[in-house]
């Protein structure tokens, strides 16, 4: 076997003893008698715990990047068969889930090549963290987006219980469908540019990306408040739960964005021209720029 064989086969397995200790420590904590919501965060947060310590045994960072894409997926499953609610609303809820996240999983594997691949954001927080990396790795590579993707996943859950089909299903549902073809066409545009540009200096600019700087972020907040309105138009009480989405669109926004284009400004040429005349999330219109010395006027 060759050593990406042998990682994705590493990976498979890890994930598997993962979802085992995920799924018993919420039937424990519902024995002990704690409500869906709690049961599910603790049995989520032990198994991302366990990703991570085979990430450190394997000397990897990156055993943690399949798990936020399978997260909802399996939670969302475990409980409509815990409920047995299957009907119209809770399938196509499920079968989007599942284009989402397998999606995700498929580019993962493409770009997998063993597990010493390490993502060029973990190389610079490792480097700023030093001797404190295993913490920022713990906290700040796997809990947090354990936890982002939790609050944006609780709307499925509630939805796996208690969702019945109402036609307003469908804005939230269709959201969720736009979000997905956006991250699916700006992923085959970028890999087509990636065959075609002539180095890594150079800046995309056709399709999606003319008209935004991160066109498949704009899909994953899409995705998230879709997730959430199929829940809340339908049953507005829970408009608190919107609060995931919100929380994920502020971490593109002020974490994600900022430090993925501090890191492109580095090495693209004209890429500050790219900030000044593409919209950072919305498709908009190319903005113009505007000359530094206007033409004086007679």
């Amino acid at each position: 076997m060759n050593k990406k064989s042998t990682g994705l086969l590493i990976l498979l397995l890890v994930y598997i003893v993962a979802s085992v200790i995920g799924v018993l420590s919420y039937m424990g904590c519902s024995h002990l008698g704690m409500n869906d919501y709690l049961s599910v965060l603790i049995g989520d947060v032990l198994a991302t715990v366990f990703v991570y310590i085979m990430g450190v045994i394997f000397k990897t960072a990156s055993m943690y990047d399949p798990y936020w894409s399978l997260q909802t997926f399996v939670i969302y499953l475990g409980l409509l068969c815990k409920y047995n609610n299957w009907n119209i609303g809770t399938i196509l809820l499920l079968i989007v889930i599942s284009l989402y996240s397998f999606r995700l999983t498929f580019n993962f594997i493409l770009g997998f090549d063993s597990l010493s691949y390490i993502d060029w954001r973990y190389r610079m927080l490792k480097d700023r963290s030093g001797r404190f990396f295993q913490l920022v790795n713990l906290f700040g590579i796997c809990l947090f987006p354990t936890l982002v993707v939790y609050a944006c996943s609780l709307p499925s859950i509630v939805y796996a219980s208690i969702g019945s089909f109402s036609y307003l299903d469908i804005i939230g549902l269709s959201l969720l469908v736009i979000g997905i073809l956006l991250e699916l066409i700006s992923d085959m545009e970028m890999k087509k540019f990636i065959k075609i540009r002539k180095d890594r200096s150079e800046v995309i600019s056709f399709g999606l990306w003319k008209y935004s700087r991160h066109p498949n972020y704009l899909g994953e907040i899409l995705i998230w408040f879709g997730m959430a309105l199929t829940l809340i138009i339908s049953t507005p009480q829970y408009w608190y739960l919107i609060f995931g989405s919100v929380a994920n669109l502020l971490m593109f926004i002020f974490i994600s964005i900022p430090m993925e284009e501090k890191h492109m400004k580095q090495y693209k040429k004209g890429y500050d021209i790219y900030l000044k005349t593409t919209s950072p999330l919305l498709l908009l219109p190319k903005r113009k720029i505007k000359d530094k010395y206007p033409p004086l006027s007679l």
